[in-house]
């Protein structure tokens, strides 16, 4: 049978049918006239390439927007592929992907031969006609038919592939001017392209593709590096090899065809051999982009690191400063100051994170029932052109395992993490440093250490790598967002104005856990038992942790912030040193440093929490608590679910996908939490009752406050509503309790008192739960019960900050921050044996450190300094007075409920 007759049409009708290929009934082959014999794809491959296609390349595949998009590019005219290096076995996977897809197939492709890919008589045949003539002879024919082939796919319409550098290695070696001469003739290609679209008036389209091998960072080589990215066309046998080694890891990015009409209608004056140069440099300009989010900048030696940090004007200082120790020698004190950069500095490296993948995959699938994401598209976007620093909550230690799994998988350069020396135990100090982890000690009081690590973070910044940091400083055991510390912000600061970057992108990340694997742990904390420090013992114990399930893990990656744009009006205060008309001294200086960089701290903790996802534990744990019971019918629990989600839906939070699909009866997340031990379930005459028992209740608060951001101002609302007013009473009633509060809950203000206001008011009307009478607000009937549950949800915070400050107004003398706490936690525990208090899950540390700052900002405390005490003492302020009209509010808010 001949070969027409195996695939039914013939290669000028266009299409075959060819399931060996694709899977696709039709595959577009390019005209017969145009089609290069030696190196156009093929419809057919012989016996061994169809097999290694089926094992090797199955899993890859063009998602159908990149499809639609490439169909619809060539049906305006000619598509030229253009990749940075020749390679047959990029090309035949092209030929793969384009046949399954129903693309157009390549004529032509220079700088390779492509023809023993097909059925081995076809393929003896090319072979047979390519050995007429000498070597030389061979090769001036090649560049002839390329310039012939290349003008034919313009004028025809038809698809080819454009490599930008073809020269082999022993183009190099014959040397450097045949290499030089083999890249001309790259470029003239290019070029005649260019005159037969112009010359033709033809439309024509540049496509670059950016193919990808394997992931991770690229470190520097004193070699060539064959496998990619050399300046030289990769040999076969070195691309293969990587090939079979890391082919699961492919991935391919398509970029924005070049209308090369249009291009060249813009640049009237320029000619041809200007109008190829800027073409090569958009599309190597493309291709470098879409290199830098999968490798990210080049890993130089660790002890060249070394050399550039410590070589540093500010460390250098530092060196010297310490020398002038009596007992300290220059020699010494250099020893000291590389001892701590390899202290402090990571070590990444492509093979142990390839290795940490696997094993990270494995425990996520143990743990996790899925780890799914919104917005990483837009860090990719931002990582093209600048250096990114990720913001993340941070509720688990798998917070920064997750991050950078997801992505190293999504073939994105993972990020260097900020992380505290307590990480660094045992053989996993090793393992996170080579996974991209630098750490820093609790303190910074000593000069040199600090001037090492702001010289280390300030390289970061320069060299453009990806960090991450958590702002919060440590992990938050309540559920809420904490303080920000400024440090690590104010560092970052200044290393990218002294980098000389155009800007540093900041993205705040919200991780939203159905189940908390450190929950137990976190419960004991809260409760008043140690923080467990990091061991290989309790790593070892741990493993139990692997025989349970935790549910769904969202991120959402927020709206993200421009430095450069933020310090608009502002450089000034943090430009200080040599040069610079600024005392770095002058208090007024200080103070607008330290504005500036809380205002722009408080902003990424708001996008944290506004990037926080609702989930089916969070939502049921506000139903729950919001009820003096322990225990609801199941009706009322879904009604009370439906509740919160409406509330959440008003103010545009999203819901995992997972909660989403499970309303309105929300059967499954229910089943999920009797199935986690969080609620129980017993059967009555009158229905189902779901209730919690004491022991988990602390667990829901924790869950419950994940969403607290979002429930405040509807809560404080429902109090006012309650006592009834006028809507001016309750806006500034609202008022008051969001600057009081804000430290609590991290929320725009502005967005709150202005917007959301309103829409809650008309929301409570539409669903008849608050009336208007003239210009009073009152609560129906209905509503009572309505407002009651929300009121509740704020309670425990306002029974706190009760008992604090009531302990802190009984203190006649100074006394520090652990008196002050013992002493409002015994004020707590009094207040529940009197049922004053209602919930004592209320109570934690990190509330009363919370109230005792707002007291300090307010003058209502002094904090004296230590002087020589272990601990600052805290005094009676100018604004003492004010503490007992705190009181009376928080006691009249409480009175509401």
């Amino acid at each position: 049978m001949s070969e027409q007759d195996r695939s039914g049409k013939t290669a000028a009708e266009g299409t075959v049918n060819e399931a060996d290929l694709s899977g696709e009934p039709e595959i577009r082959l390019p005209d017969a006239e145009v089609a290069d014999p030696y190196s156009a794809m093929t419809a057919r491959y012989n016996v061994f390439f169809r097999w290694f296609a089926r094992r090797y390349i199955s899993h890859l595949d063009f998602d159908e927007a990149t499809t639609t998009a490439l169909k619809a590019v060539e049906e305006r005219g000619a598509v030229v592929y253009v990749m940075r290096y020749a390679s047959r076995l990029d090309y035949f996977l092209f030929n793969t992907l384009f046949a399954r897809r129903g693309l157009r197939l390549s004529a032509f492709a220079n700088g390779l031969s492509f023809y023993y890919y097909q059925p081995f008589w076809p393929a003896i045949q090319c072979w047979w006609k390519r050995r007429r003539g000498s070597g030389s002879e061979r090769r001036e024919e090649d560049r002839r038919r390329a310039k012939e082939k290349a003008r034919a796919v313009v004028s025809r319409g038809e698809s080819m592939f454009l490599f930008l550098r073809t020269q082999r290695l022993r183009s190099l070696l014959r040397g450097r001017e045949a290499a030089v001469a083999e890249g001309r003739r790259d470029q003239d290609l290019l070029e005649e392209i260019l005159k037969t679209a112009r010359d033709e008036d033809k439309q024509v389209a540049l496509v670059p593709l950016a193919l990808f091998w394997r992931k991770g960072p690229r470190a520097t080589r004193g070699f060539l590096n064959l496998t990619y990215g050399a300046p030289t066309r990769p040999t076969d046998i070195a691309k293969v090899t990587s090939f079979l080694m890391t082919y699961q890891d492919l991935a391919i990015r398509p970029g924005v065809p070049i209308d090369l009409r249009a291009f060249i209608a813009s640049r009237p004056e320029d000619g041809d051999a200007r109008l190829v140069r800027k073409l090569r440099r958009a599309i190597q300009v493309f291709l470098f982009r879409e290199e830098r989010i999968v490798e990210g900048p080049t890993l130089r030696p660790r002890h060249r690191v070394q050399e550039l940090v410590l070589a540093s004007d500010e460390v250098s200082q530092a060196v010297a400063e310490r020398a002038r120790d009596p007992k300290t020698t220059p020699e010494a004190a250099r020893a000291q100051a590389e001892k701590i950069f390899r202290e402090i500095a990571a070590n990444m490296n492509s093979t142990f994170l390839a290795i940490l993948n696997v094993a990270a995959t494995w425990i996520f699938r143990k743990l996790f029932a899925s780890i799914e994401t919104s917005g990483m598209e837009r860090v990719s976007h931002y990582a093209k052109d600048q250096a990114v620093v990720l913001v993340p909550s941070h509720r688990s230690y798998f917070d920064f395992l997750i991050l950078t799994w997801l992505f190293y998988g999504q073939h994105t350069m993972p990020p260097h993490i900020a992380s505290r020396d307590n990480m660094a135990f045992g053989p996993f100090g090793f393992i996170f440093r080579r996974a991209g982890a630098f750490f820093m000690r609790k303190s910074f009081d000593d000069p040199l250490y600090k001037a090492v690590f702001r010289g280390y973070l300030a390289y970061l910044v320069k060299e453009g790598f990806t960090q991450e940091f958590f702002i919060e400083g440590g992990r938050s055991r309540t559920g809420k967002s904490m303080a920000p510390r400024m440090g690590m912000l104010n560092w970052n600061i200044q290393a990218f104005l002294d980098s000389g970057r155009k800007d540093l992108i900041f993205v705040p990340v919200g991780i939203t856990y159905e189940r908390l694997v450190e929950e137990g742990a976190m419960i004991d904390e809260l409760e008043g038992g140690g923080k467990q420090q990091e061991s290989m013992v309790a790593l070892v114990q741990a493993r139990k942790v692997l025989q349970r399930r935790f549910g769904s893990v969202f991120l959402c990656f927020g709206e993200a912030v421009s430095l450069a744009k933020a310090l608009e009006g502002h450089e000034h205060l943090f430009r200080t040193g040599s040069g610079s008309d600024v005392v770095e001294d002058d208090p007024a200086i200080v103070a607008g440093r330290r504005d500036f960089t809380e205002r722009l701290a408080n902003d990424l903790v708001e996008r944290i929490n506004w990037s926080i996802v609702a989930n089916a534990t969070s939502v049921a744990a506000c139903a729950l608590l919001g009820e003096p019971r322990r225990g609801l019918f199941r009706h009322e629990l879904v009604r009370r679910m439906a509740e919160v989600v409406e509330l959440l839906k008003l103010q545009d939070v999203r819901l995992t996908p997972a909660f989403a699909a499970d309303e309105p009866e929300f059967e499954e997340s229910i089943s999920f939490l009797l199935r986690s031990g969080l609620i129980k379930s017993e059967d009555d005459p009158r229905g189902e009752i779901l209730y919690f028992e004491d022991s988990t209740r602390r667990a829901l608060v924790v869950y419950r406050n994940t969403l607290f951001h979002f429930l405040m101002a509807p809560s404080l609302i429902s109090r006012q509503l309650l006592r009834g007013g006028t809507e001016r009473e309750l806006t500034q009633d609202l008022d008051f309790w969001l600057d009081l509060l804000y430290r609590e809950f991290f929320a725009p203000k502005a967005l709150v008192q202005s917007a959301q206001r309103s829409a809650y008011l008309d929301y409570f009307e539409r669903i008849g739960v608050l009336e208007r009478r003239e210009d009073q607000l009152r609560a129906t009937e209905k509503g009572q019960a309505y407002f009651g549950f929300l009121a509740e949800q704020t309670r425990s915070l306002l029974e706190a900050y009760h008992a604090a400050f009531s302990a802190i107004a009984e203190s006649e003398a100074p006394q520090t921050a652990k008196q002050l706490e013992k002493a409002a936690e015994e004020q707590f525990r009094r207040a529940i044996l009197i049922t004053e208090v209602h919930s004592a899950e209320g109570w934690n540390p990190v509330t009363f450190r919370n109230a005792l700052e707002l007291l300090a900002r307010r003058g209502i405390v002094e904090k004296q300094p230590a002087e020589g005490r272990a601990d600052a003492l805290y005094a009676s302020g100018e604004a003492h007075g004010d503490l007992s009209v705190l009181l009376g509010r928080l006691a009249g808010a409480l009175g509401s409920r």
